[in-house]
């Protein structure tokens, strides 16, 4: 099917995640700043409300659901060094029991000692294996709960301790009761959890709103300065170029960069904040604990770099094989007739099959790769979980971490992995996007656009005297197509340009309108270099009906007036002059009738008519018809020629002809061969020399004789 045309599809591209791609695309944002920083601070605000969360439910464990305390014995005799350093640093903690040298101390003021000091008072029987409930009386039905059981309870500065084994003692109301408070806080507690969890919604409604605000304008932006970048491009470049691979780049490679700023970047400085956020608790909480968890932090990391180079090669092999596949279907659907005329839909069938099958194995390639790291980070998730429920449950076992704080730990550590999911699985999104954002800026960084003078003119009146000196112009090095044209067109002249087939004729029109650039020579309006003039303003001087007329989409109206704000009746009197009134007449809608893409609803005679029309709307004064009345019957001509008088009475004129009508009313001929001029006078004069437009003249008479017969 398409080879390589030139294209940059298939040139080597650069590594995954070059700093430059972020930095150009970065460059869109940057009339959007205030809002992409509002969404900054409200994603900051998130992660604080995010990371509050579970340290509610540490403070619910440890001081409402689960409040602990050890019972300690500290024996009359002279206390050992470590029993010493053990009082000194719990000193000011430590709540008198009834009987002397006894003391209750909270297991959260344990969890700051040295984890083989603790052992060494377990094992001296200074610290006993029980545990304790706590709580301040501060209700009368409290102390009822307390004088109904003196035997059960240990009280201390309006604190009473009790067995947990003992609680089981207590009546459910009693219970209730003496934990009162704690039901108390935790209502609280959720009263604010729910609170938090609400504000966190709301700022990430606002969050989400004003990125994809932001992201949608970019993008908008970037889509613009594509398609502007695109109409500059010269006709070389889309010569070489698939128009499907071009659309691609529009369409689909900046729907990639919507979908990674919408799902990814927006949520990509959360998860950063939110990391670091969940490492500085982590450390704060338990140091010792986080290093155990980040353990699998190197692989992860090696996971993430493998994977990132297999799946950006997965998808530029993915956003090549589609750029095929529009091209194909651009080529396929615009010369659906000749398939269905020459009966070629079954093969045309298998070609693209092979295509979309090559598709269908690139994308395979990459779901396979995604099925294959999702469940890796998924296994590195859980083994850290595991590792952390191995060390953390024996700390917790042995006094030196709190429960809550386990759980804590657990929560931080969901969410931990939380943002590396959620980076696994948006990974592809980057690296799809990371793709397309190559393919966007090698487009636009290519230079193969119309050359415009830094000091280009707008002449305020315009004669119409083209002159071509000494021209040459090649489409590839070593194969010259124009060669050392010379001759002058006065203004308000008609000049036939007549030669066979590949003799040079459209070519020589392409260098009147800069389409394309001549080698050599010059060519001249007025006696000014076209290059020194404003290539748009030349366009508006130089008309140019082509024998294939494209329509757009839409009234016909728009297809005559184009960029113009014409009133209703010049529109009418341009139609009447360029002979459109009759099919105007018979359209629904008059000037306002729909007109599908290409003019498919109209013949090549009414389309032809049309850019007549056009060409009056505008009024240029050099006009160029480039075979205006090929494929047209008699009939269709004759109207056709009758606008073209009006059209180019007072305006210099080149027509390329074949049709003897046009050439006979043109002032002067210039005969193409082989890309010189081999002839130049007038009709009757060239005829006269009976050389190369005789045989010219005598073929297409010739001609003319049998079709009539």
């Amino acid at each position: 099917m398409h080879g390589n045309y030139g294209y940059f599809e298939e040139d080597k591209l650069g590594k995954p995640y070059d700093w430059p791609l972020w930095k150009r695309l970065a460059g869109y944002g940057r009339p959007y700043l205030k809002v992409i920083g509002y969404s900054a601070v409200l994603i900051l605000m998130i992660t604080l409300f995010d990371l509050a969360l579970p340290y509610l439910l540490k403070v619910g464990i440890d001081r409402y659901i689960l409040p602990s305390a050890r019972h300690v014995r500290v024996p009359k005799s002279p206390p050992e060094p470590p029993l010493t350093r053990f009082l000194n640093q719990v000193r000011g903690k430590l709540h008198l029991d009834q009987e002397p040298g006894h003391f209750f101390i909270s297991v959260r003021t344990l969890t700051d000692v040295d984890p083989r000091l603790l052992r060494w008072l377990e094992d001296k029987g200074v610290i006993t294996p029980h545990r304790f409930y706590f709580a301040a009386i501060q209700t009368t039905e409290q102390r009822k709960v307390v004088n109904s059981h003196p035997h059960l309870f240990h009280i201390s500065n309006g604190t009473v301790f009790i067995d947990y084994r003992d609680l089981a003692k207590l009546s459910r109301g009693e219970i209730l009761s003496l934990r009162q408070h704690d039901i108390s806080s935790l209502y609280s507690l959720g009263l604010i959890f729910l609170a938090l969890l609400l504000l966190s919604a709301i700022c990430t409604f606002g969050q989400n709103l004003l990125m994809v605000y932001a992201g949608q304008h970019m993008m908008h932006d970037l889509r613009m300065r594509l398609f502007g970048h695109l109409q500059k491009m010269s006709l070389s470049f889309f010569d070489r170029n698939p128009l499907g691979r071009l659309v691609t780049r529009i369409t689909n490679d900046i729907q990639n960069l919507d979908e990674m700023f919408s799902s990814v970047v927006m949520t990509l400085l959360k998860d950063v904040v939110l990391l670091f956020g969940i490492l500085v608790i982590l450390f704060h909480l338990r140091w010792d604990l986080t290093l155990v968890t980040l353990t699998v932090l190197p692989l992860i990391a090696v996971l993430f770099h493998v994977f990132g180079v297999q799946v950006r090669h997965a998808f530029r092999m993915i956003r090549a094989k589609l750029a095929q596949i529009n091209s194909t279907l651009n080529e396929y659907l615009s010369g659906i007739r000749v398939i269905q005329i020459f009966r070629q839909e079954r093969e045309t069938l298998r070609r693209f099959e092979n295509l979309n099958h090559s598709y269908y194995l690139a994308t395979l390639r990459q779901i396979i790769l995604q099925a294959i790291f999702f469940p890796c980070i998924e296994l590195l998730a859980t083994t850290t979980i595991a590792l952390l429920l191995w060390y953390g449950g024996r700390q917790v076992l042995q006094d030196s971490l709190s429960l809550g704080a386990l759980v804590v730990f657990i929560s931080y550590l969901r969410m931990f992995f939380g943002p590396i999911r959620d980076v696994s699985q948006k990974y592809s999104i980057m690296q799809s996007a990371m793709a397309s954002a190559e393919r966007i800026f090698l487009l636009l960084d290519n230079e193969e656009q119309e050359t415009h003078s830094q000091t280009a003119v707008r002449p305020s009146a315009v004669r119409g005297d083209i002159e071509f000196q000494q021209v040459s112009f090649a489409y590839r090095p070593g194969e010259p197509v124009l060669k050392d044209i010379s001759f002058r067109v006065k203004a308000g002249e008609t000049l036939a340009i007549v030669g066979v087939t590949g003799a040079g004729k459209t070519t020589l029109i392409s260098l009147l309108e800069r389409f394309r650039q001549p080698q050599e020579g010059k060519v001249l309006l007025d006696g000014r270099d076209i290059n020194d003039l404003d290539l748009s303003w030349l366009r508006t001087q130089v008309g140019l009906i082509m024998q294939d007329v494209f329509l757009f989409a839409g009234s016909l109206r728009e297809n005559i007036a184009l960029d113009q704000d014409l009133p209703l009746d010049e529109l009418e009197q341009i139609a009447r002059m360029a002979h459109l009134e009759d099919l105007i007449s018979r359209l629904p809608g008059q000037l306002e009738s729909a007109v599908h893409e290409g003019g498919a609803t109209l013949s090549t005679g009414q389309r032809q008519l049309v850019a007549i029309a056009r060409a009056m709307a505008y009024d240029p004064k050099v006009l160029i018809l480039d075979e205006a009345t090929a494929n047209i019957d008699s009939e269709t001509e004759y109207l056709i020629q009758q606008a073209l008088k009006r059209l180019l009475h007072g305006r210099t004129t080149l027509v390329i002809a074949h049709r003897l009508s046009t050439i006979r009313e043109a002032d002067r001929l210039l005969v193409l061969h082989h890309g010189r001029v081999v002839e130049h006078g007038t009709h009757e004069d060239l005829l006269s020399r009976r050389h190369f437009y005789y045989r010219l003249h005598q073929l297409q008479f010739a001609n003319r004789i049998v079709d009539k017969i």
